[in-house]
């Protein structure tokens, strides 16, 4: 089995555009750490409460933050950095769920695999979960979240997942 664990970047992106559902459409769980949580968790927004909500149903699951082992960049936030270290402590297969740059550079670094948000919503498109990925993710960048032409292009005709 494959633990997927997710930064708060992408979770809170899909929260955003009301697309968090998806996660659970494509892993039966996903795990986020206690730094991701408290970040997903700030304000009284509706992304908030979605993901509030989420963590209820417990498909969405918060674990403790690990004990850092690993020598991890300190650019990069405590969300990312448990993340990262969770995936590495963790003894079966992980998929991290990861869009920031420096993260993903880390994580790769440690041979862990990594998948982005665009990723995965042309992933919920090629399942029949969505009709158009290329329009979320105009949405997430009409939200201030940005995902460049270049990566969906690249991402159109790959297989990803």
């Amino acid at each position: 089995m494959v633990v997927v664990i997710a930064d708060a970047g992408p979770v809170i992106a899909l929260a955003k555009i009301n697309q968090l559902h998806l996660l659970s459409s494509l892993f039966p769980t996903v795990s986020i750490t206690q730094a991701v949580a408290d970040e997903c968790l700030r304000g009284r927004s509706a992304e908030v409460l979605l993901i509030q909500q989420a963590l209820d149903a417990g498909w969405l699951q918060c674990v403790a933050n690990p004990d850092f082992k690993h020598n991890l960049s300190r650019s990069l936030g405590a969300g990312e950095q448990s993340s990262i270290e969770y995936a590495l402590q963790t003894d079966t297969k992980t998929l991290l769920i990861l869009d920031d740059a420096l993260a993903r550079k880390q994580a790769l670094r440690q041979q862990l695999v990594i998948v982005g948000t665009a990723a995965l919503l042309f992933a919920a498109q090629r399942k029949g979960l969505i009709v158009d990925a290329e329009a979320l993710i105009t949405g997430l960048n009409q939200v201030g979240y940005r995902i460049s032409a270049a990566v969906v292009a690249q991402l159109k005709n790959s297989l990803v997942l």
